[in-house]
């Protein structure tokens, strides 16, 4: 059996088709940019989570093949309609600065400065900020959370600091490309 459902006053779409004990959903969205879309199956006595949708094609897109089971414990089966809601808006576009702030310099390959061959590797090809001081250097990287960590080995030495209105991790090194504790 296939159940199509409405999204956003017309905007999208969510059909579940009923597969082997499986509830086949998958639903799209038109890409706003305005932020991380959820989506909801809604049944007769309650609402069952199919998660966020993501960006694919220009489009947003969700695809999950909950069982039929799980949706009926929570009220969810059969199927009676769909919800897709804006659950984290997208902020202001980031400001790009126009060079690096006083004091640090643009360091394209700063894997070349890092001492450990474990952390050489997780500098590898990624460029970063480079500040020399007194007993070693620094560098900076963007902080973006919704980005991978750069130098992941060096978690817990990492501070987040604002360099000319970007967050940034700034990671410190004694001369030879040791990490250092401050």
């Amino acid at each position: 059996m296939e159940w199509s459902f409405s999204l956003l006053d017309g905007r999208g779409r969510l059909t579940v088709r009923e597969q082997s004990g499986q509830a086949d959903c998958r639903a799209v969205l038109p890409d706003d940019g305005k932020g991380l879309y959820r989506c909801w199956l809604l049944g007769p006595a309650g609402r069952f989570p199919l998660g966020p949708f993501l960006p694919e094609g220009g489009e947003l897109r969700l695809s999950r093949a909950p069982e039929i089971a799980a949706l009926a414990r929570q009220g969810a089966w059969p199927p009676a309609g769909g919800e897709a809601r804006l659950t984290c808006a997208a902020g202001p576009p980031r400001r790009r600065p126009s060079g690096p702030p006083p004091g640090w310099v643009w360091e394209p390959d700063p894997a070349r400065l890092l001492g450990e061959p474990l952390l050489r590797e997780a500098a590898a090809g990624r460029g970063a900020l480079l500040r020399r001081e007194e007993g070693g250097f620094s560098l900076a990287y963007p902080f973006r959370p919704e980005e991978p960590f750069p130098l992941v080995p060096l978690f817990c030495f990492a501070r987040v600091e604002e360099l000319a209105g970007v967050p940034r991790l700034i990671f410190p090194f004694r001369p030879g490309g040791c990490p250092r504790a401050e």
